[in-house]
């Protein structure tokens, strides 16, 4: 296994070929919890036909449990821990810790203020969970399609707070067999991604004095 990744976010070239052999792996399970999902749909329609969008998300990613831990279980040197009932999946000694969310077609996920998920998101640990070390969070994500009837498409994507950091393609979807559809992404430079992260490190340290 190669030695930690250093650099918080990793860049691309780093992590993809940590991720590439799993790339598989969180595809079955993102698909595998979509299925559920369609499944627990087809079979109760009056009472999900109340269930907006943040809640079959919602319900998708409560899927992704029981098939991450089963997808991943035997692998040598990945494990999966539970935070608040959600599946991570560490990799690279835990350098790199991979969730499950749905994504816009822009690749974003939705948007959250609260302090963890902006620790979340711009790479500087878990205040929760504090055994769990500084590392490149990425996002195991699907697109649907303009039904939202099927999984369009499948992606790891890293984020630096609101922005797009980098996405790596994930195989399977409806359109796995068509071109893919390429974002307008330059990643961002070293110095913008460390400039970023201090002042979200400050922001939140100014909100924590302030409420103490």
């Amino acid at each position: 296994m190669s030695s930690p990744v250093a650099q918080v976010p990793a860049p691309c070239d780093v992590v993809e070929p940590v991720v590439a052999e799993h790339a598989e792996r969180f595809a079955q399970v993102l698909l595998q919890a979509w299925g559920a999902f369609a499944t627990t749909r087809s079979r109760s329609k009056a009472q999900m036909a109340f269930a907006g969008a943040s809640a079959r998300g919602m319900l998708v990613s409560d899927f992704t449990r029981e098939p991450a831990h089963r997808v991943f279980a035997s692998v040598p040197g990945v494990w999966v821990d539970d935070r608040f009932g959600r599946p991570w999946v560490n990799l690279d000694g835990g350098s790199v810790q991979v969730r499950f969310r749905k994504l816009t077609p822009a690749g974003l996920i939705c948007r959250s203020d609260s302090q963890r998920a902006t620790r979340l998101a711009f790479h500087l640990g878990d205040t929760l969970f504090p055994d769990v070390p500084e590392a490149t969070v990425l996002t195991a994500g699907y697109v649907l399609d303009a039904s939202e009837t099927h999984v369009e498409r499948m992606s790891l994507v890293c984020h630096l707070g609101s922005q797009l950091h980098y996405a790596i393609p994930l195989p399977g979807g409806t359109a796995a067999s068509s071109a893919p559809t390429q974002l307008p992404l330059t990643p961002l430079s070293e110095p913008i991604i460390r400039s970023a992260r201090a002042a979200a490190a400050q922001r939140l340290a100014d909100g924590s004095t302030a409420g103490a």
